[in-house]
């Protein structure tokens, strides 16, 4: 685990944060097996292909800086609105990280849709098995794709 220090994020704006986290889960599914790739305005952050089936997926990453307060990662559409829940049909699966600890854990969208928010225990969320969190969540929203398991 790389030693990070949350006060060095705290003058960035949290768009820059959101690309520190988007690149971090890219490398994490780059180092699965899989080709990667960061988009921008599409309703998703990452492409990701599994190079042996083409199968894509669309990964939208939620991210916090410290480990403190709660892990309540908002997922309402737009950065100024007061409440507009999520609604779907952009994205396949969300990628939640907390960069203090780099706890990564990924869940389906379609789990989230007419919500504002996920929360996650944060002991949960530190015991999270990154690859087993993808399979799992690639496994209930692609029932039909064949994922190798860890």
């Amino acid at each position: 685990m790389i030693n990070f220090d949350p006060v060095m994020f705290k003058n960035l704006e949290a768009t820059q944060v959101g690309t520190v986290g988007e690149y971090f889960v890219a490398s994490i599914l780059g180092g699965f097996g899989y080709e990667v790739f960061k988009v921008a305005g599409s309703g998703f952050d990452i492409l990701v292909s599994d190079v042996k089936t083409g199968d894509m997926t669309r990964v939208n990453v939620k991210t916090k800086v410290a480990d403190k307060g709660s892990r309540s990662f908002s997922v309402q559409k737009g950065k100024t609105t007061t409440f507009r829940p999520y609604d779907g049909g952009h994205c396949d699966l969300f990628a939640l990280l907390c960069l203090e600890d780099q706890s990564l854990c990924f869940t389906p969208v379609d789990e989230h849709i007419g919500k504002s928010s996920i929360y996650i225990n944060r002991k949960e969320h530190r015991a999270v098995d990154p690859y087993t969190s993808w399979t799992e969540a690639l496994s209930k929203v692609f029932p039909e794709r064949i994922i190798p398991k860890a």
